[in-house]
């Protein structure tokens, strides 16, 4: 919907109409005149705001906004998912609460509540036991004057938790009791009448205009733009909130203030699409607050903001279409008898569908009704209600549709360092790949919400060694907002196990990843994110990768799963020609630097102590990053690893000595060497050394029937065995039990003539092995030889379901195999 960082447009979507300025019908407002620059005459003007007369002629009726591709209960829907309760201000909250706190703590009996029990000192020994969750009107007091509620009900449930705890652990009757239900009612109907007051004034904002007719809300304010500084000092670094910098084009390039000072007049500043002079730049400050605009329905003539109208204010260039709200799009509706959508905006949906997009699509939507299944029958045996009130329990919070929205080929040049030091291997001057960009939309309330998206980077067939078939997964990101929230990993997961499954049967042969979250500030993707949402950490999420490789092996998707260190890097006789070359990597920065340094440290350019003492500052500066990052060239930490320098001449490099620059970037990379994840796919060419895979992964396997071999299809995700092994499990329970009957005699021995507590215990082992099962599917763990053999003997009694499964799942049509890219 419409940006706020748009150049101000005249008529009825003004940039941000400041509350209190004058709501008057047939008035629109725009962001106005700046302060010392006089109007032009006939033009009125109020509050700083320009008021333009209102297009009298007639408006084209346009879709705008997705409000006409709703029906009206989607409507409804969407304006139930903009209440939020009362919007209180911080000052505010704690102003109408204190005084609301305020007459309840100087009743008469409210000398009872005012402090926390003592049970030592009132001899309440159970008093814990009885009551969990313990609270006065005191502690309230305090939480209040320290902000630790953020919203008036918050407040409320703690008031009556205070009086309800009183009247659960004193009888009824008693004097404690009574006293607590006569100050629940008072409370209660002084908060109601709070509640009522607050609505009013509210209704009363909406109504003059000081606040949104739909959400109540005065003003929406967007997280503060990122810039970043072209400069020749300091190029791509973030420039810093509140300081100044130099904006040039149309506010498409950066300097800051350092850079900035760096320029020369008389010397053109030459950029990819226009050449400008420092004269032309102009200065601003860091430091804009950006707030959501605002659109004026034409019926009622309340305003709104427009995210909350899902208007889109760049298609309205003319600013002569109508618009109506939502509330007045019901009304017109049921007037007219009909509830179905007026338009037919293109939704997510509608976006082109590829070969690849419909594969992961296809592949996560049978995924999630089998994770769904598993979470409904969890529910059933531990609330003990029935399977269709668990599955609308359980359900999805909204239909997912997944896209492939990039497909092109670009091409990454080989730096001038690498290229000239290795190139009497005759390394490439170039590799072309073709770069996709996957995203995961959900219909949220209506709206198609995108929730995920995912770069990947494809080297295929033709590309030249080190990066003939691989695939690289660039860049990932997500917001929280999926629902249920605890999907999230799981859909995920599998949208990447089900790409790799993908390019596999097309004939890529490995997968790298490197798992680096982002910098605190810094976005891969989605450019805000809830303030809440926290950034994992660097082994978090390396476990996350890891925990997906997992599953990849035991679905026979990829082979042997190891890191970049291990791989290229432990054998000596190796170059760096051997390394996979790809965009946005860790290793072409980081052994372009290294090369760089040898060349000026061979030049005499860094020998003096003066450097070696700037430098040693430098990386003891606080604040500097660990995790997959470099920290530079540690020369003396070097040498003491016993390699010496002189390999780094030329001659002997190419006459087969040890390459300096492979054994540095090797001892850089070691401590981290687990971020940089290698997995080798389970295509038609693998090498039989690439398809082991650890001992728990093979006995999983073995356990299921899961037959993999090059180019097979990906067998079921594991909580779909754990389902068919419960049920397994229960079944064979309930017909040991139907056999024992309850007669006295089967109460002491089975129908095998072995005492009860012996069959049992056998049932009681079988339980385990499901757990255990469960354990292994989860986290990889295998089974003890002994539940193996007693899964062993429970299969025999059900062969014909396990091998009609394995006979299904091998018999699958494989679409993909062969197929080119979209």
């Amino acid at each position: 919907v419409g940006s706020p960082r748009e150049s101000p447009q005249p008529h009825h979507q003004p940039l941000a109409r400041p509350p209190g300025a004058p709501g008057q019908a047939g008035y629109q407002y725009n962001r106005g005149v700046h302060p010392g620059v006089r109007p032009a005459a006939g033009v009125a003007y109020a509050n700083g705001q320009v008021i333009m007369p209102k297009h009298t002629g007639p408006k084209p009726q346009e879709d705008h906004t997705l409000i006409n591709c709703f029906t009206v209960e989607q409507i409804e829907t969407h304006i139930e998912s903009l209440h939020n309760g009362l919007q209180l201000s911080p000052q505010k909250l704690k102003a109408k609460c204190g005084e609301l706190l305020k007459t309840l703590m100087s009743h008469q009996h409210a000398w009872v509540f005012n402090t926390p029990v003592d049970p030592v000192e009132l001899g309440l020994p159970d008093y814990f036991q009885v009551i969990k969750r313990p609270m006065d009107l005191g502690t309230i007091k305090k939480r209040l004057e320290n902000g630790c509620y953020s919203s008036i009900e918050g407040f409320q449930a703690d008031v009556l938790l205070t009086f309800d705890n009183a009247m659960v652990y004193n009888p009824e009757g008693s004097v404690v009791h009574n006293m607590a239900g006569e100050m629940k009612k008072k409370f209660e109907f002084n908060y109601d009448a709070l509640i009522n007051q607050l609505n009013a004034e509210e209704d009363a904002k909406r109504k003059s205009g000081d606040a949104c007719a739909l959400c109540g809300c005065e003003k929406l304010l967007f997280e503060p733009p990122v810039f970043y500084c072209n400069g020749l000092r300091c190029p791509g670094k973030r420039i810093r909130r509140n300081s100044y910098y130099y904006v040039g084009g149309n506010n498409q390039y950066h300097w800051c203030h350092v850079c900035y000072g760096d320029l020369k007049e008389s010397s053109p500043i030459e950029l990819a699409d226009l050449t400008v002079r420092k004269s032309e730049l102009a200065k601003k400050k860091n430091d804009e607050v950006h707030e959501e605009s605002w659109v004026q329905c034409d019926k009622c003539e309340r305003w709104v903001h427009q995210i909350c109208a899902l208007f889109n204010t760049r298609q309205n260039k003319d600013q002569r279409s109508e618009f109506t709200c939502p509330r007045c799009t019901i009304e017109e509706r049921k007037k007219k008898g009909t509830t179905d959508a007026s338009s037919t905006t293109p939704m997510a949906e509608d976006l082109p569908r590829t070969k690849l997009s419909e594969y992961l699509e296809t592949h996560v939507r049978t995924r999630v009704d089998a994770w769904l299944e598993r979470a409904a029958q969890d529910k059933v045996d531990a609330e003990h209600i029935s399977m269709e009130k668990a599955k609308k329990e359980t359900g999805l919070g909204g239909h997912i549709t997944i896209r492939q929205v990039t497909s092109m080929d670009r091409k990454l040049e080989v730096r001038d360092r690498m290229r000239k030091r290795y190139n009497f291997r005759n390394y490439p001057d170039e590799f072309t790949f073709r770069c996709k960009c996957i995203v995961v939309f959900q219909n949220l309330d209506g709206v198609d919400t995108m929730l995920f998206g995912l770069y990947v980077y494809e080297h295929d067939e033709k590309n030249p060694g080190p990066n003939t078939r691989t695939v690289y997964v660039s860049y990932l990101d997500s917001v929280y907002y999926m629902r249920p929230r605890r999907m999230r990993t799981y859909i995920y997961h599998e949208i990447l196990i089900a790409y790799l499954d993908y390019v596999r049967h097309r004939g890529f042969s490995t997968a790298h990843i490197w798992a680096c979250p982002p910098l605190k500030g810094d976005d891969y993707i989605l450019y805000a994110k809830p303030e809440d949402q926290k950034t994992p950490r660097d082994d978090r999420l390396r476990q996350w990768y890891v925990d997906m490789l997992v599953e990849c092996q035991k679905r026979g998707v990829c082979g042997k799963v190891t890191n970049m260190y291990d791989l290229y890097f432990a054998d000596p006789k190796n170059d760096a020609t051997v390394v996979p070359y790809m965009e946005g990597d860790y290793f072409p920065a980081e052994v372009e630097n290294i090369i760089k340094e040898l060349e000026e440290g061979k030049g005499g350019k860094k020998s003096s102590n003066a450097g070696k003492k700037k430098k040693a500052k430098k990386a003891k500066k606080p604040g500097n990053r660990g995790g997959t990052r470099s920290t530079g060239y540690d020369e003396e930490a070097f040498k003491a690893s016993g390699f010496q320098p002189e390999g780094v001449n030329q001659k002997s490099l190419e006459e087969g000595g040890r390459d300096f620059v492979m054994a540095k970037l090797g001892e850089t990379i070691h401590p981290m060497k687990e971020s940089f994840l290698v997995a080798f796919l389970n295509w038609k060419g693998i090498k039989e050394e690439n398809t082991v895979v650890p001992k728990a992964i093979a006995e999983f396997r073995e356990k299921h029937g899961i037959k993999v071999y090059p180019d097979c299809p990906a067998a079921e995700a594991s909580i779909e065995y754990e389902l068919r092994d419960a049920a397994a499990a229960a079944g064979k329970v309930a017909e040991t039990e139907k056999k024992e009957g309850d007669s006295p005699e089967t109460a002491e021995a089975g129908d095998d003539g072995k005492p009860k507590a012996t069959v049992e215990g056998e049932h009681a082992e079988e339980g385990d092995k499901t757990s255990d099962e469960k354990g292994g599917a989860r986290d990889g763990e295998s089974d003890t030889p002994a539940k193996a053999d007693v899964d062993g003997g429970a299969q025999e009694e059900s062969p014909t379901k396990e091998e009609t499964d394995e006979k299904r799942e091998q018999s699958k049509p494989t679409d993909v195999a062969g197929v080119s890219g979209p």
